[in-house]
């Protein structure tokens, strides 16, 4: 249902209206014919204010033109198009007002999350010609990371003379996704992932040719015998040896283990987006070099993977994800596991990033992933980073 427009009357109406009624009140008692046609042209203004202000906001449209993507703390800047669509007549004095309200991520039964009192703004408009556009913009910073509503849009204008003031609630809205902070990894995070890079290279350098075969070339002085290409050698009558593309990076996957207290404190909801930060700078870092598959798993309700070849569209949709992601209470994390693990493919890096610190040894935690002979064989290749840990210092620096 569409609300209707709304005019009310403002306080300077008010003690406007009041000094009229005054005035003809004593001219009624009194019986001064001057004084009635006084407060008869007193009341001519007050008329022709409660006529403009319902035209002016008569057939004006807004458009609203948010940015691609905006990270918790960031400089957020929302453009704003009033048009007016009448072929005559221009307005005056339009103000266009929208709510920016988060919206909680409320999947599970029986949770109700008490709304947050959404954030106002303001755009003033001061004239639009007949059939012509004025763009204005709002700017802030929003902390939270989420997703956020804008909209819809409240015209108001006060145009002429501030006596009524006329409201038109327009339907149109947006979706805004505020992607975690990113940070900036250290050399400590280097370092501690090196191991795992050279043990990825140990198994891949192994004797004769790496790479998919593609196409070949003249043998050179210091080419290995094992990549001559025999055939075409014997067809040219010269050597020729196969060439073949460099392997991609080492596949990465990041297990994201978002758990607190039924009753979090301040630290408590620290560490959780610590966690978070954390996971989307290594995304980020990940796809910014490309060459490898990389995966985000998650667990809110329940376990979800996302994953693909590395590029800003993946890293988009996994942003999107990190944006969304709930603390829970609930231990959740062996059904993360689980998942996650059947899901990557053999030999990939696994980062495992808790709130708490995790023991992957414990046999009846994770029965299910010792129990599976292929999961339990990729338990070595998992990481834990553990964002309640002041070790979390020596990887990662919030910016």
């Amino acid at each position: 249902m569409i609300p209707r427009p709304s005019t009310t009357l403002c306080r300077e109406g008010f003690f406007y209206l009041l000094i009229t009624a005054l005035v003809f009140a004593g001219a009624m008692l009194q019986g001064v014919n001057l004084l009635l046609v006084l407060a008869g042209m007193m009341l001519g203004p007050l008329l022709f204010s409660w006529a403009a202000v319902r035209l002016t906001l008569r057939r004006l449209e807004v458009r609203r033109r948010l940015p691609q993507a905006v990270c918790a703390g960031d400089l957020l800047s929302v453009s704003l198009r009033l048009k007016n669509a009448r072929p005559r007549f221009g307005c005056w004095a339009v103000t266009a007002e929208e709510p920016i309200e988060r919206q909680p991520e409320n999947t599970s039964p029986g949770r109700n999350p008490p709304r947050e009192k959404p954030l106002r703004t303001e755009v003033y408009f001061p004239y639009v010609p007949a059939d012509r556009e004025l763009a204005g913009s709002y700017q802030g910073r929003l902390f939270q990371r989420g997703r956020y509503r804008l909209g819809p849009a409240r015209l108001t204008t006060r145009f002429p003379f501030g006596f009524f003031q006329h409201a038109v609630r327009l339907e149109e809205s947006d979706t805004l996704y505020v992607y975690p902070r990113l940070g900036k990894l250290t050399s400590g995070w280097l370092t501690r992932r090196r191991p795992a890079l050279a043990g990825s290279d140990r198994r891949q350098h192994r004797p004769g040719p790496e790479g998919d075969f593609y196409g070949v070339r003249q043998w050179r002085s210091g080419d290995s015998l094992r990549i001559v290409h025999w055939r075409s050698s014997a067809r040219s009558g010269k050597l020729v040896v196969r060439q073949f593309e460099q392997p991609r990076n080492r596949d990465v996957a990041v297990l994201l283990d978002l758990w607190q207290p039924a009753e979090p404190g301040r630290s408590g909801r620290e560490n959780v987006e610590l966690a978070v930060s954390f996971a989307a700078t290594v995304l980020a870092d990940l796809c910014r070099q490309g060459g490898s598959q990389v995966h985000l798993a998650t667990c809110n309700d329940r376990p979800e993977c996302v994953g693909g070849p590395a590029s800003a569209a993946l890293l988009q949709s996994m942003m999107k994800t990190l944006a969304l992601a709930e603390a829970q209470a609930e231990d959740r994390l062996p059904a993360l596991m689980e998942h996650a693990l059947g899901k990557i493919a053999r030999g990939a890096e696994v980062v495992l990033v808790s709130t708490r610190p995790v023991e992957l040894s414990d046999p009846q935690r994770f029965a299910a992933v010792w129990s599976n002979p292929v999961l339990h064989a990729a338990l070595p290749r998992v990481r834990v980073v553990d964002a309640s840990s002041p070790e979390l210092a020596v990887y990662y620096t919030v910016e």
